[in-house]
């Protein structure tokens, strides 16, 4: 039976573009305060154990190599998106099965958006241009329902919130009325959340730096995070108020209204701007530390970093810098490259990789992916000989993994543990 639902506006007190805070109760990461203060952190220092999967290499499950993949993972399953599909592979990387297919037919999609868990059982969705698929862990299709037009506007980055119900943005074009809409398993709106950033854009017109973040879960909490605002908010019993904010303070985006009302495609965010990414692990939480990556203003002279590729062009990664933030000591991180330029968490447990969080999986689990032409190239015996190892025997299974694996092999998933 279809519910029929009276939309209730929810002002949650940010004012664009001004030097207003949120108000209520809130934590400032001083990210503004850390510029330059770079500092070499090292695994043991956060995590327990790490634990690695190479996934499983067959035509029927050929990943893309991304320098940012996005992954999903629970007790029992790995879910990777490559190629614009999903494929489920088990806890040790056998691929399982391939989670619907492309196309216009019932249980298939014609895009692949966002991927999310149902955490109230054991199902996964998969977010198109205008619905929402549910498949269950064998792959096999179970439901499908429109996305709502709240004010004639697209929803995405979709998350499951609970309670049969979901939560998506909608991107800014400057005068829009909501950002976030709270909407159940009918496709029928429930609540809509106010916008906070109004500016006069010529046409309307939105962009990918008008949106969001993917919706961060920490057990029954998402994290919200637009990518023009500074705050992050919590989803929290069907309501949304401020929890944190980036203190980016003269160098935040809405400081630069010019970039918003005329979007340059060339040239879509200001050199001096502090941004969040909104790649997977751009912004990941934990009970315990806020994970992000942010691209600083251009006079602040980040680290040198080793550069990335994909389709065999080169990506300059030297703006974005890695940080933490602890929770419970409400400290601030920036993190510097290792001796041989690789961002993140220089891992001294088994003298692999450096760790970026890109997922957050519950029970302190965070995870990373290697891509499988990276490791080649860079974890040889003579890199190895200038590592410090805390965990040999560890060490010794990650070469047994090198042995076998080919470059174009797919990539390796690294699960670590909190201390």
């Amino acid at each position: 039976m279809k519910n029929v639902y009276i939309i209730i506006c929810v002002m949650f007190g940010f004012t664009a573009c001004s030097d207003e805070k949120p108000t209520g109760d809130y934590l400032v990461i001083d990210v503004a305060g850390s510029i330059g203060k770079y500092q070499k952190v090292y695994f043991s220092e956060l995590f327990s154990l790490i634990e690695l999967v190479p996934l499983e290499t067959k035509k029927e499950c050929l990943l893309d190599v991304v320098p940012n993949p996005a992954v999903l993972i629970n007790d029992n399953f790995i879910f990777m998106r490559g190629d614009g599909h999903l494929y489920i592979f088990d806890r040790t990387g056998k691929f399982l099965n391939q989670v619907g297919k492309r196309g216009q037919g019932p249980g298939e999609y014609t895009d692949l958006h966002s991927i999310f868990f149902n955490t109230d059982r054991q199902t996964v969705y998969v977010e198109d241009v205008v619905k929402i698929s549910e498949y269950d862990f064998a792959g096999k299709f179970l439901r499908s329902f429109h996305k709502p037009r709240p004010d004639d506007m697209s929803l995405s980055k979709i998350a499951y919130a609970g309670d049969d119900l979901f939560i998506g943005q909608m991107n800014y074009h400057g005068k829009n009325k909501y950002k976030y809409c709270l909407f159940d398993q009918h496709g029928n709106t429930v609540k809509c959340f106010l916008s906070h950033v109004f500016f006069n854009r010529e046409r309307r017109f939105s962009s990918t730096f008008d949106s969001s973040l993917e919706p961060v879960r920490v057990e029954n909490r998402l994290y919200l995070k637009d990518f023009l605002n500074d705050t992050i908010y919590v989803l929290e019993n069907s309501n949304v108020q401020p929890a944190y904010v980036f203190e980016f303070g003269k160098y935040s985006f809405l400081n630069f209204k010019e970039y918003l009302e005329i979007f340059n495609k060339q040239d879509p965010v200001p050199r001096n701007a502090f941004i969040v990414s909104h790649t997977p692990g751009g912004f990941v939480a934990t009970p315990k530390y806020f994970f992000y990556i942010v691209r600083v203003p251009s006079f602040s002279h980040p680290p040198q970093s080793k550069p990335v590729y994909l389709l065999d062009r080169q990506i300059s990664t030297r703006p974005y810098v890695h940080g933490f933030y602890d929770i419970t000591q409400r400290t601030n991180v920036f993190l510097d490259t290792d001796d041989h330029l690789q961002k993140g968490i220089i891992n001294d447990i088994n003298g692999g990789l450096s760790f970026i969080p890109r997922y957050y999986a519950g029970n302190d689990v965070l995870v990373d992916v290697w891509n499988a032409d990276i490791m080649k190239e860079i974890l040889t015996n003579e890199y190895f000989s200038t590592q410090s190892i805390k965990d040999p025997q560890a060490n010794q299974k990650l070469k047994d993994i090198l042995k076998n694996l080919k470059e174009d092999d797919n990539p390796v998933v690294v699960i670590a543990k909190l201390k």
